[in-house]
């Protein structure tokens, strides 16, 4: 009897700690630790790429912040956030990494897109603050003629 209350007591711990586990995927898109540079993309007009405003950012430590951020648990994604924006990362073998965000009042997000399934986040109030600090600088790309 003492052996079966034991296993029982067990069992609700082990069942306990397992459901206090986040739920999501983390270090989906570690590349992002390895890349030196990146382009912030702030779209003109919400949910629309074609007129942006743009900033390079050459900050290890800020591109540190967003890939933490974008490694930490992910979820599959719906698509319930206008795309305010992208983050193109550069690796150093020529590979572009992409993360969008929606950085307003109603939804603060950061997604990718991993073996054609979108995931998602929350933008966490650092990413946020940079993202708000970095628009100032941000500058319409001029056309080559």
């Amino acid at each position: 009897m003492k052996l079966r209350i034991f296993f029982l007591l067990i069992t609700a711990i082990v069942l306990t700690l397992l459901s206090c586990q986040p739920s999501g995927t983390p270090n989906m898109i570690s590349e992002l630790n390895a890349c030196d540079s990146a382009v912030i993309m702030y779209y003109k007009t919400p949910g629309n790429p074609r007129f942006f405003q743009m900033v390079k950012v050459y900050d290890v430590s800020l591109l540190k912040t967003f890939a933490g951020n974008a490694n930490a648990n992910a979820l599959p994604s719906q698509d319930d956030c206008t795309t305010q924006g992208k983050i193109y990362y550069y690796g150093d073998r020529g590979e572009v990494f992409v993360l969008y965000f929606a950085n307003s009042d109603t939804c603060k997000r950061l997604s990718f897109i991993k073996t054609g399934e979108k995931y998602g986040l929350e933008l966490s109030p650092r990413s946020r603050q940079i993202l708000d600090s970095l628009k100032a600088f941000s500058y319409e790309p001029k056309a080559a003629y």
